[in-house]
């Protein structure tokens, strides 16, 4: 049986700066399908706020591939993220 992950991924800028971030949220075990994990990454991307966003306005919007983009409004100095479904295939 698969084991979905729930990941968070981004940029991460700094004075030294830009680096990829990524951080496994949620690993999703058990007899899921699919289009059952995606259900489980929608629940999750309407309650998340990534820590980096948060004190910011942003919008959520859900991209083809059943993914999540969590976009700052234009003009603050933050960085959109994503919320995404992976397979594991080994640990």
């Amino acid at each position: 049986m698969p084991i979905w992950l729930i990941v968070e991924d981004g940029t991460l800028t700094t004075d030294a700066g830009a680096r990829r971030e990524t951080k496994i949220l949620r690993r999703l075990n058990g007899d899921r399908t699919r289009n059952e994990a995606l259900v489980e990454l929608a629940k999750l991307a309407r309650s998340h706020r990534p820590d980096s966003l948060k004190g910011t306005s942003y919008t959520v919007a859900r991209d083809e591939d059943g993914s999540f983009w969590f976009l700052p409004r234009p003009g603050t100095p933050h960085t959109a993220r994503t919320l995404r479904l992976m397979e594991e295939i080994r640990r």
